[in-house]
């Protein structure tokens, strides 16, 4: 096992010199262009999303992303779970697991959910439990009110002002996706 006084998990936020080590450390497990990636992690703040990384004398050798699904008001989602392959089975990825969970915890969640594929005997060791396919909202267009409209040659044509908002509980809309299909989906209930 680890001695954990080596270790420091903070919020990516804090630490934005750490953004390219980061965004490295992802895409040696998930390909991606880098610019991608550090705009994905400049958006970590004390709110959601919060992207957690795990430090080793000021080394990046773990990362965790939790987004919160905007249909389920006490739900997470972990997007992005990874270890440096260098530091795995040291216990290090339960100690990233508990700290991500604890801090949701603290922030009012009580679910998390993640997808993985081939992870699945870590995370029941660790307290989640195999779930049917998460729906959640999509987010890439967050914040941006939903407009009717139709394309012409030239300009959009809108048809009515936008309807007033809908509760965010408990409703499907069109734009709700299923992430990761072929993966197992897991929860945990903090």
């Amino acid at each position: 096992m680890v001695n954990p006084s080596l270790y420091t998990i903070i919020p990516m936020h804090e630490r934005p010199d750490l953004l390219k080590e980061t965004s490295s450390l992802i895409n040696s497990q998930w390909p991606a262009s880098e610019r991608r990636r550090i705009q994905t992690l400049k958006a970590s703040c004390d709110n959601f999303p919060i992207n957690l990384i795990l430090l080793k004398d000021d080394r990046v050798i773990g990362h965790c992303k939790i987004s919160k699904i905007p249909a389920m008001e006490d739900s997470c989602y972990m997007e992005t779970f990874v270890i440096d392959r260098e530091h795995r089975s040291q216990g290090l990825g339960s100690k990233l697991l508990q700290a991500a969970g604890d801090l949701m915890s603290k922030k009012g969640i009580k679910n998390s959910f993640l997808s993985t594929k081939g992870q699945e005997k870590f995370y029941s060791k660790n307290g989640y439990r195999v779930c049917e396919a998460t729906e959640i909202l999509a987010t890439w267009r967050r914040g941006l009110p939903e407009l009717p409209f139709i394309k012409s040659n030239s300009s959009c044509k809108f048809f009515s002002p936008p309807p007033p908002p809908m509760p965010r509980h408990r409703f499907v809309t069109p734009q709700t996706v299923v992430l990761y299909p072929g993966r197992t989906h897991m929860l945990k209930h903090l």
